[in-house]
């Protein structure tokens, strides 16, 4: 063989070997592999499905108004559009997550559940928008027993708590991505995420919010049907990979209680994860005064119109912090950088205790909320852009599903009792006021005595990431908790 052969057919092998490089898959999560043009596909339809689903959970912000209107107590507010929720994450989630973890189908462990739970949310939402005519039919059903406005609260309650049951497979949708985004792209694809939930945002509070309280019907059917739509074909269009065998729940001849004891045993077996729940869930108990701060914006003289313009501008003024924030996300070290961000919430939430002390015109109120809301907006962009990849890093990967779903047992119980002591707490505050809305003034204070607490135990979680293996969290292991053949956490 000549030389020039040898050298046509060394660079026709390297013109072979370029080729297959290029036809090599560039990203990979779990048994998926995905090229550059693969992986926009699959952000293009996750980014969709996550517009949809923050347009469909704005909607009971609204609720608040709709039972005010109907002379609902604030204990009775804060019990069921806080306490309702709590109860199903405490109840029924962990269920829900610990069989999609455990579940292989032909689609997934994943998107079987959104699929099934989308059409039955559409329903739900449009019977919350009948709510007014189911309470009247409910009315006329118990042949007068049941008067119109009691009946409706009956209805509500009802719908609230089947919305949040099949909510429960619809959020299925958020362990897709632990599933199907690769790790080296998570910080990204969160401020991707941060960027599209933003944009939802915007939407609801330009457009839907302000006639929330004189068009709840057509919002609620016309979100309901668009949801269900735009969700199935979400769905459909994911293809989910394979996945290894489920780790059991200890041993094979151990009966459904021991099982659930070593469900806890297993997440809840270090300190570590004990800390993760609290920070989240003294999050809820402080949030449980979120529904009274609608109120509160009122009592102080503002217009739905108005706060709807204040929250979308905010949070649409944010969308370049979302976007700088995902440029360095994955340099960060998003643990301690939650903590700082929690401890930045708690202090300019403290700003909002001005309206105790001091009476303004409606016109100073706007420019002090209008400024409040626009800090708190922009440290909660950069904590959400940092949420999804620190749990990403901090729980185990096979069983992501199964330790959210603990984290929200523990969540769901602080819910519910926040959600009865903030009711107390507001009522008593009206008893003092003599039944005045002022009352409502003091939803900041609770928020910021449970967040200031949050912020310790996520203090208490970099500690553990820091002195276990530094700031790199690519090299984090989370403790092991997982049982052996006896039963035993190594």
């Amino acid at each position: 063989m000549s030389e020039l052969q040898k050298k046509s057919g060394e660079v026709a092998i390297a013109l072979t070997d370029n080729v297959h490089k290029e036809r090599e898959p560039e990203f990979r999560a779990g048994t998926l592999t995905y090229s550059r043009s693969g992986l926009a596909v699959l952000f293009g339809w996750l980014l969709w499905g996550d517009f949809c689903l923050v347009l469909m959970e704005a909607l009971p912000n609204v609720l608040p108004l709709k039972f005010k209107s109907l002379g609902a107590s604030a204990t009775l507010i804060s019990v069921i559009l806080t306490g309702i929720p709590s109860l199903v994450l405490l109840s029924w989630n962990p269920i829900i997550s610990t069989w999609s973890d455990r579940y292989r189908g032909k689609r997934g462990r994943r998107i079987p559940f959104i699929l099934g739970g989308a059409p039955f949310m559409a329903m739900i939402l449009i019977g919350i928008g009948f709510c007014d005519s189911l309470g009247r039919a409910l009315t006329n059903l118990s042949g007068g027993i049941i008067a119109v406005v009691p009946a409706t609260i009956v209805v509500l309650v009802l719908l609230i708590l089947l919305f949040h049951m099949c909510n429960a497979f619809v959020l299925q949708y958020g362990t897709l991505f632990n599933d199907t985004v690769p790790r080296e792209v998570i910080g990204r694809f969160s401020m991707l995420l941060r960027v599209i939930s933003t944009s939802a945002i915007v939407a609801y509070n330009f457009f839907i919010f302000p006639h929330a309280e004189t068009h709840h019907r057509e919002i609620f059917i016309g979100i309901g049907i668009f949801f269900a739509l735009a969700y199935l074909l979400m769905g459909l269009n994911v293809k989910e990979g394979d996945y290894p065998p489920p780790t059991p729940l200890g041993r094979a001849t151990d009966g459904w209680l021991m099982k659930v004891k070593g469900y806890f045993r297993e997440c809840f077996g270090h300190r570590f994860y004990w800390y993760l729940s609290m920070f989240a869930a003294l999050n809820v108990v402080g949030g449980t005064a979120i529904p009274f701060i609608l109120l509160m914006n009122k009592s102080l003289g503002l217009d739905l119109k108005q706060i709807g313009w204040i929250s979308g501008y905010a949070a649409l003024i944010t969308l370049p912090v979302v976007f700088l924030t995902g440029l360095f996300i994955d340099r960060c070290n998003v643990v301690k950088l939650l903590f700082y961000g929690r401890i930045a919430q708690t202090l300019i939430t403290a700003g909002f205790m001005v309206f105790l002390f001091v009476e303004m015109s409606v016109r100073q109120v706007l420019i002090v909320t209008v400024a409040l809301n626009l800090a708190l907006q922009v440290v909660t962009a950069v904590m959400i852009v940092a949420l999804a990849p620190a749990n990403m890093f901090l729980l185990p990967r096979e069983r992501f599903g199964q330790f959210s779903s603990a984290i929200s047992v523990v969540v769901g119980v602080a819910g519910i009792i926040g959600s009865v002591l903030i009711g107390i707490f507001i009522d008593f505050m009206r008893y003092v006021h003599h039944g005045s809305d002022f009352a409502y003034r003091y939803a900041p204070l609770w928020m910021c005595v449970f967040w200031g607490l949050s912020g310790y135990c996520q203090y208490r979680v970099y500690c553990h990431v820091r002195d276990t293996h530094g700031n790199d969290l690519r090299t984090f292991i989370p403790p092991d908790t997982s049982m052996t053949k006896d039963g035993v956490v190594p």
